[in-house]
């Protein structure tokens, strides 16, 4: 039961009868402030600054076995300060929240929590505006904030690629940003090597133009990017500049062949990837004397987009497939066409009898059976 209810029922009023600014409250914890009357009520910090109802009208929360809300005399409020040093922060509290008092003085705005709140978010814009002039940067985001700070730099190329920058100018970097729609590809070339008694055999095929990103991206994103990854490779952590886009056969494959080395139908097994030819192109280009030059090495060469091309024609082929046949599930429980059938098959049960036994014995005898029909 909250402090509003006890001075109520202490003042002679009854969880029924009660005045007009409050009402019964849910899951029986007594009477709570109506909504217009909460907007209506003046609530003062530790620190002596007004806050008005409607700021913490909706302040409900329970910490270390206390209830701090408007009905019990202490909701909480963000320090507009963000100062987790405030001596009237209660001991323990995970977050500068502080508690209010209602207070009787008439709100006064220059005075107010409302005003310290609008001058830091004038002091965010202005901030905002001498990093990034202007601009939308993803780049610039909140800082640690209980410290006093604002905003602060973090420049992150993923960051960039993921939200699609498109400033002509980089306000981070202080340089021009290229547009221009490009991707990075890269081939990745698998090697078996399988045993089944003495005869040892090494397939090789080269699977070329795979991408890194499913969209293009900008030219000098994609440069920072590749150099990024260049620098963070470690050779005794990681196989490739990049991480390539293994199907779940080549992860199962890699497994067998890092902890089995076997392979059903094989003595001996082994499977290795690579990534090689990492470029920078606007569309995937094709060397064919390359491609020819291997295939005589007896290497078997496979382009991602004539795999991709294959396998959305196997989709829609399957989907068609599907789709005739509910077509047909469908028109067999159509009653029109199940009468038409119906029909179909009578008229010719009906010339069968005419033909075998005449027309007379077919329509007027009534000992007639249909099962005695030889067919």
């Amino acid at each position: 039961m909250n402090e509003l209810t006890k001075e109520l029922l202490a003042e002679g009023w009854t969880l029924e009868k009660h005045p007009d600014y409050v009402y019964r409250g849910r899951y029986d914890e007594g009477l709570e402030y109506k909504w217009e009357h909460k907007l209506k009520l003046v609530w003062q910090t530790g620190c002596g600054l007004l806050v008005e109802g409607q700021t913490v009208a909706t302040s409900d929360a329970w910490f270390m076995g206390v209830q701090y809300s408007p009905e019990n005399g202490n909701p909480l409020l963000r320090c507009p300060y963000n100062n987790r040093k405030c001596e009237h922060i209660p001991e323990g509290f995970p977050l500068p929240m502080c508690p209010c008092r209602l207070t009787d003085q008439p709100y006064d705005y220059e005075a107010s929590t409302e005003k310290v709140s609008d001058g830091r978010a004038k002091a965010r814009r202005k901030q905002y505006m001498e990093i990034t002039g202007g601009q939308y940067c993803a780049c610039v985001v909140d800082c640690n904030g209980y410290e006093g700070g604002q905003l602060e730099v973090k420049y992150d190329v993923d960051r960039c690629i993921r939200t699609r920058c498109k400033n002509q100018f980089c306000s981070i970097r202080k340089k021009p940003h290229d547009l221009t729609p490009v991707n990075i590809f890269y081939d990745i070339r698998r090697t078996w090597i399988t045993r089944v008694g003495f005869l040892e055999e090494t397939k090789t095929v080269i699977e070329k133009g795979q991408k890194v990103f499913p969209r293009p991206v900008a030219q000098t994103d994609a440069e920072i990017w590749l150099k990024v990854k260049k620098a963070e490779y470690n050779p005794l952590k990681d196989q490739t500049i990049i991480r390539p886009h293994l199907t779940w056969e080549d992860r199962r494959q890699r497994h067998f062949s890092d902890y089995h080395r076997t392979w059903p139908g094989y003595d001996y097994f082994e499977f290795h990837y690579q990534v090689e030819n990492i470029r920078i192109e606007r569309r995937e280009t094709r060397d064919l004397l390359q491609d020819l030059r291997d295939v005589e090495d007896g290497i078997e060469v496979v382009h991602a987009s004539d795999l991709q091309k294959a396998a959305k024609a196997q989709k829609r082929e399957r989907l068609a497939k599907a789709r005739q046949a509910r077509e047909r599930r469908k028109s067999r429980q159509d009653p029109s066409v199940l009468s038409t059938q119906k029909f179909e098959q009578m008229s010719f049960m009906e010339g069968v009898l005419e033909t075998n036994y005449g027309k007379s014995q077919q329509t007027d005898d009534p000992s007639f059976c249909w099962r005695n029909v030889q067919f």
